[in-house]
């Protein structure tokens, strides 16, 4: 694959990656105009490019979870001002970036990441995990126990292995 090729996929990844995110997720506060939410879908967008070149080499799960804390606090940090309660939450997060990821791995740009996008269809999957849901997920502690759920569910498959085959068998 080529630069054009590559820049061309990741420019369609990061934009379904963000539809995909913030499609159910009820982010912003009400009446918020147009103009913002373009500002926020862009920092987003920029963030998640940035994020993405920690993953060049192998990301354990600690600098995993830090990214994926780090982009809620500091999206929210720069929108909180339209952001439903103020916050980018963790849910939405992880979403985000382990579904870009996720991408980037299915087309051999990166290795495989530590962990797997968790939406609705993989969280109903999980045992003990019923209560949580994506879109209002908002504490490390919340992400780390549908990991946890998912790593007893996969046995000795990675997680994004686990996922992208949970995911495609329906």
């Amino acid at each position: 694959m080529d630069d054009r090729q590559k820049e061309f996929l990741n420019d369609a990844f990061l934009s379904l990656t963000v539809m995909s995110t913030l499609r159910r997720s009820k982010i912003y506060r009400d009446g918020t105009i147009d103009s913002h939410r373009a500002k926020f879908r862009a920092a987003l967008r920029n963030n998640l490019a940035e994020v993405v070149q920690h993953y060049t080499t192998e990301v354990d799960d600690n600098r995993h979870v830090e990214n994926i804390a780090s982009l809620a606090d500091d999206l929210s940090e720069g929108f909180g001002s339209i952001l439903k309660d103020g916050r980018f939450r963790v849910g939405s997060a992880q979403k985000a970036v382990n579904l870009y990821l996720k991408y980037l791995w299915c087309t051999e740009q990166i290795r495989m990441p530590p962990h797997c996008p968790f939406d609705s269809i993989i969280i109903s999957k999980l045992p003990d995990c019923s209560d949580l849901n994506w879109t209002e997920l908002d504490t490390v502690k919340d992400y780390e126990r549908l990991v946890k759920a998912a790593r007893a569910k996969a046995g000795n498959i990675p997680l994004a292995r686990w996922e992208l085959e949970t995911y495609t068998s329906g």
